[in-house]
C-alpha cells in the first residue's frame, strides 16, 4: 500500500545489507559484516535481524520484510527462520535463499540464480514453488567457483604441480606470498587454520593476480571454476528449471571478469540458448522489490507463502492465489 515502509535484507556469507524503502524511494541503506550480528542461533539471529530492520525503517514497523539468507538452503530452513522473524514483528515476512534475490533484482521472475561469493550455489523454483538447489555444500566438500573453493583448488593445483616435480610457477609464489609462507608443504595446514570459508576466501585475489601475471596454472583453476558453476546450472535445468536466463552475482564473479567470462562460455556449452546476466545492482534491491510486490498482493506465484504475525488484519495474498508446500 502507498506509504508503507518495506525492508529488503541480503544476508551473505561475509556481509549483510539492509535497504528500507517507501513508494520506491530508498530511505536507508546499510551494510555490515554478517559475523558482527549472526550467531547461527536461530532465536538470537531473528531478534537481531528484527532490531536491524526497525532501525533501518527509522523506528517504524515495516509493513513487509523480505530476507535472502545465506545458509537457508531448503524450504524447511527458510520457513523456520521466517516464522521466528514473523513472531517478533507486525508485518509480512518472507525468507528465501540469498541467491533468490538475484532474479528480482535483475527484473526476472523465472530462471536460475547463481552466487559465486564466499561460497557458491545455484537456485531455481519450479512453477509449483518447489525449490531446487545445486551446490552450496561448503568449502570442505564443494563451493567450486567461489572465493573459498577457488583458493582451495588453487592450493591443490600447486600441490599437484609440485608432486609432478614441476618448479614453482607464479600461482605458487603468489599464493605462498599472500599466506606468508616459505614452505609449500604448509599450504594445507595454513588454509585449514583460517577456520572459515570467509577466512580462506579472502586470499582469492592472489589467484586472479597470478592469472594476470601469466600463470597458466591459475588460469586453469579459474576456467575449471567457471565450468563447475555452469554444471550447477545444467543440473537444475536437467531437474526441470525453466526461464531461459541465468543471473549471476556474488563478490567474486562480480569483481573478477575472468571468472565471469569462463562461466558464460561454459553455460553456452552446457545449456545452449540460456542467457547469462551479471547482476549490476545490489541483491538487497531484489528483496525490496519482492517486499513491494508482497504488500501489493502480486508476489510471483512460484515463491512460498509469506508469514504474518497473528492478529494483523492485512491480507497479503488470498489462499486461493497461493500454493502451500
Amino acid at each position: 500500500m502507498a506509504g508503507d515502509i518495506v525492508v529488503g535484507v541480503d544476508i551473505g556469507g561475509t556481509k549483510t545489507q539492509l535497504i528500507a524503502a517507501r513508494d520506491g524511494a530508498v530511505l536507508a541503506d546499510s551494510t555490515g559484516l554478517t559475523k558482527g550480528w549472526r550467531r547461527h542461533r536461530p532465536e538470537e539471529d531473528a531478534a537481531a535481524l528484527v532490531a536491524m530492520a526497525r532501525d533501518a525503517a527509522g523506528g517504524a514497523e515495516p509493513a513487509a520484510i523480505v530476507v535472502g539468507a545465506h545458509g537457508c538452503d531448503s524450504t524447511d530452513q527458510c520457513r523456520a527462520f521466517q516464522d521466528r522473524i514473523a513472531a517478533r514483528i507486525g508485518g509480512a515476512v518472507l525468507v528465501l535463499n540469498d541467491s533468490e534475490l538475484l532474479l528480482p533484482a535483475a527484473g526476472q521472475a523465472m530462471g536460475i540464480s547463481v552466487i559465486a561469493g564466499t561460497g557458491s550455489i545455484a537456485v531455481a523454483r519450479l512453477a509449483d514453488g518447489t525449490m531446487l538447489t545445486a551446490g552450496g555444500w561448503g568449502w570442505f566438500l564443494g563451493d567450486e567457483g567461489s572465493a573459498s573453493g577457488l583458493v582451495r583448488d588453487a592450493a591443490r593445483a600447486v600441490r599437484d604441480a609440485l608432486d609432478r616435480g614441476q618448479a614453482l610457477d607464479p600461482l605458487a609464489r603468489t599464493l605462498l606470498g599472500t599466506l606468508d609462507l616459505e614452505d609449500p608443504v604448509r599450504l594445507g595446514k595454513t588454509l585449514a587454520a583460517e577456520g572459515s570459508a570467509a577466512g580462506i576466501g579472502r586470499h582469492a585475489p592472489a589467484l586472479f593476480a597470478a592469472a594476470e601475471g601469466g600463470s597458466e596454472l591459475a588460469r586453469s583453476v579459474i576456467e575449471a571454476g567457471g565450468q563447475a558453476l555452469a554444471l550447477l546450472v545444467r543440473r537444475l535445468v536437467d531437474r526441470g528449471a525453466t526461464g531461459g536466463c541465468v543471473v549471476a552475482g556474488g563478490g567474486v564473479i562480480v569483481r573478477q571478469p575472468r571468472l565471469m567470462r569462463a562461466f558464460e562460455a561454459a553455460v553456452a556449452g552446457q545449456v545452449p540458448g540460456w542467457t547469462v546476466t551479471l547482476l549490476a545492482t545490489p541483491p538487497a534491491l531484489g528483496a525490496v522489490r519482492l517486499a513491494e510486490s508482497l504488500i501489493r498482493g502480486d508476489l510471483p506465484p512460484n515463491l512460498p507463502r509469506p508469514a504474518m504475525a497473528s492478529g494483523r488484519p492485512r491480507t497479503v495474498l488470498p489462499d486461493s492465489d497461493r500454493r502451500m508446500r
